[in-house]
């Protein structure tokens, strides 16, 4: 279930919306700190991340959008709970997903070097985000080495993924991977929750949602895992992982729990 906290109304497609009452920020106290920016920051460099964010806000409903493809780029996001996808729309009107973003990640880093948003981004599941103003993130960036550091970092594993995925891979490979790298992103060594359908899975993938779900159950006769609605129980690991080995995006067979 998503937290509670004193609520500013939601923004549709990065318009400001202002507090209806004093709010002060705890970013020390976020339960996506574990997984955000700021984590492992200085005193100082989390206090002026705290002091950058200007609102925080959720998308009540699946489908509830957050940027708009083209708007005006204002502010960055910081997933404070949920999930959300970004997604663009060709000629003929079909979807195509471009991301996945679980807390901590941040949204609108694709449109730092223009004015607008190249995709649409809308909530998966109930979501909340923080908002920071973009002029107001490049000053920190500017005083904060370490903050630009592991911007930089998280940019890159960014980037290495969308380059691993639009390799020329079978769809076990696919599949593989991408639970991997979710086991990984939700610090889950064993029960994996997918908030996306597999509908949304196999367009991430560039996969038929029907080849997803025959992947899946071949996983499942070789007893590597146990799928179940939206959640995926890992039963070997270790098989899985080198199935994605080529991929890239595998990940160790230990991770640290990640905080609630």
């Amino acid at each position: 279930m998503v937290p509670e906290y004193t609520e500013v109304r939601a923004m549709p497609f990065d318009a400001t919306v202002a507090p209806t009452a004093p709010h002060v920020f705890n970013c020390a106290a976020c339960p996506a700190g574990a997984a955000c920016l700021v984590r492992g920051a200085s005193a100082s460099e989390l206090a002026a991340w705290t002091c950058a964010v200007d609102s925080q806000f959720s998308l009540a409903q699946p489908g509830k959008a957050l940027i708009e493809a083209g708007s005006r780029s204002e502010a960055i996001y910081s997933v404070r709970a949920g999930c959300l996808k970004s997604y663009t729309v060709d000629e003929d009107g079909n979807e195509r997903v471009r991301a996945f973003y679980l807390p901590g990640d941040l949204i609108g880093l694709d449109a730092l070097g223009s004015q607008a948003h190249p995709a649409h981004v809308v909530a998966v599941v109930p979501s909340q985000v923080c908002r920071i103003p973009r002029a107001r993130a490049m000053e920190l960036m500017a005083g904060a080495p370490g903050l630009i550091q592991r911007l930089i970092e998280r940019t890159s594993r960014d980037l290495s993924q969308a380059l691993a995925l639009a390799g020329d891979y079978t769809a076990d490979q696919r599949v593989a991977a991408f639970l991997m790298a979710m086991r990984e992103r939700l610090g889950s060594p064993q029960a994996v929750r997918l908030p996306m359908t597999r509908r949304d899975i196999a367009n991430y993938l560039r996969l038929a949602t029907e080849t997803v779900c025959r992947v899946l159950t071949r996983f499942e006769r070789r007893q590597w895992l146990v799928s179940q609605d939206k959640t995926v129980r890992l039963l070997q690991p270790d098989a899985l992982a080198a199935v994605a080995a080529v991929v890239g995006l595998a990940a160790a067979p230990t991770l640290p729990a990640r905080a609630a």
